[in-house]
């Protein structure tokens, strides 16, 4: 049996980044409603007030990261 290095799927961090900070929302809004507003509704919610500045931080965080990997490697 060998031991494989696992490798990060960029897209499956993604996701799972995206559905802790939809859940966030989710709770924040619940607890300020006192009551469960449901996944769906946080997601249409979430998607729609903090998704933009969301993907925008990703992509420069995506950035600063292939740039501090591409000076290591020299």
């Amino acid at each position: 049996m060998t031991l494989r290095h696992k490798t990060k799927d960029p897209l499956a961090e993604i996701n799972r980044s995206q559905q802790e900070e939809i859940k966030r929302y989710k709770w924040i809004e619940s607890e300020k409603l006192g009551k469960d507003i449901g996944w769906e509704q946080a997601r249409q919610e979430w998607l729609a007030k903090h998704f933009p500045a969301w993907k925008q931080d990703r992509w420069h965080r995506a950035i600063r990261e292939a740039v501090t990997a591409e000076v290591s490697l020299n």
